[in-house]
């Protein structure tokens, strides 16, 4: 009856008290949830946003040690090591430079001293000695030349391989005229007839076309080069050591490269055939098989025109007499040129030449006699020594 008064009097039913608190409880996790939603998703975005920034900052500084060292660049102050110099600081450096020229120069000294070299001049001895230079010519481009012997005494032992080779002085290989006066194209195929423009006058011989001659009279190979080919002919015996191999191998004298890509097998076609309009030697092998004219097709770069002959692969012993038998028929007597025989062995750095050696040497010297007044003059103070940052010299007008 007191519950049922109490309802009746309106007081608060406890099932929808309990409804109510159920609500509440759900609204308040919900809103619970929700509040943690916002939390995660503001930390996810923050994490976002912090490594946005530090992609952004490594890009900016990146672009910015760019533009720094552009703008060194172009200002010309880019950071380097500059020596501050001293007189300690140069007497090192000298020492160092002038031990490094002495330590090439004398063991380059060494095997250029080494270096055996015997040299004769041929073109004015024999049946040539006390003649006239156009009398020496008359000979000499009569008939097959001039033969006779020239003596050469070895003083001391000569190591084989022995290389025989022959000198022309004042012959100026060198000339741009001379040295573009050939015909690549066809001295590679062999059918172009005739030679290019920069063969002329050497395109024909006779220098004009004769329809008498194969091909019409054009030359193969054409060109000044192979015209002025050297024709002398070298043979050394011994008459005291007879059991001495001394016979010249001239079968692997040019260089590899030409024989397999510059020259053509092929023969020759109306090269130096006709005597009077003969500048030298001819040949009677392929191109790229003859090697005497293989080397003298690459010009000397000085006026001195040194070409190997041959090499002696025996040794020459000490106090052999050797006789040169020379074929002398290249003229060299109108414009008073000579020509040499060399017998040399080798080293390391190629035959007797002392100028580079000597340059080393040079140079240490200096550097060492720089070193020296450096050290006279500052350490020893034998002269007037200033002191680096002294103020008295400073002038401030």
């Amino acid at each position: 009856m007191a519950t049922n008064q109490h309802h009746e009097e309106g007081g608060p039913d406890p099932e929808e008290e309990r409804v109510a608190q159920d609500s509440q409880s759900t609204r308040n996790e919900n809103t619970t949830n929700n509040n943690n939603g916002v939390a995660h998703s503001d930390e996810v975005k923050e994490t976002q946003e912090k490594e946005e920034d530090v992609d952004n900052n490594k890009k900016k500084k990146k672009k910015k040690k760019k533009m720094r060292f552009y703008k060194r660049f172009t200002y010309q102050q880019l950071r380097g090591w500059r020596p501050i110099l001293s007189a300690r600081r140069a007497e090192i450096f000298f020492l160092v430079v002038g031990s490094l020229m002495l330590g090439l120069g004398i063991p380059i000294l060494v095997a250029a001293i080494s270096v055996q070299e015997y040299r004769v001049r041929y073109d004015d001895v024999g049946s040539l000695a006390g003649l006239t230079q156009e009398q020496r010519e008359m000979m000499v481009t009569q008939g097959n030349g001039v033969t006779y012997d020239v003596p050469i005494t070895v003083d001391k032992e000569m190591k084989g391989p022995v290389y025989v080779v022959f000198e022309l002085e004042s012959f100026f290989q060198n000339y741009r005229r001379y040295v573009r006066s050939f015909d690549s194209q066809q001295m590679h195929d062999g059918d172009v007839f005739p030679g290019g423009s920069a063969c002329d006058p050497f395109r024909y011989e006779g220098f004009d076309p004769n329809s008498s001659l194969p091909e019409n009279g054009a030359i193969l190979p054409c060109g000044q080069i192979s015209q002025s080919n050297f024709n002398d002919s070298f043979v050394l015996s011994s008459p005291n050591r007879p059991d001495v191999n001394l016979s010249i191998d001239s079968s692997d004298i040019a260089w590899k490269s030409d024989a397999e890509h510059l020259y053509g097998n092929f023969p020759s076609v109306n090269f130096n055939q006709i005597p009077q309009y003969r500048g030298g030697n001819t040949t009677q092998y392929p191109l790229n098989e003859d090697q005497h004219w293989m080397v003298w097709q690459r010009p000397a770069a000085h006026k001195k025109t040194n070409k190997l002959y041959g090499e002696i692969s025996s040794d020459i012993p000490e106090g052999t007499q050797l006789t040169l038998t020379v074929t002398n028929r290249y003229n060299v007597y109108p414009f008073n040129g000579t020509k040499t025989l060399l017998l040399t062995t080798n080293s390391w750095v190629a035959g007797k030449n002392f100028v580079l050696p000597i340059l080393y040497l040079v140079c240490a010297a200096l550097s060492y006699g720089s070193a020296i007044f450096f050290f006279l003059s500052y350490d020893a103070n034998l002269w007037y020594k200033r002191i680096p940052g002294d103020e008295q010299w400073l002038s401030w007008n």
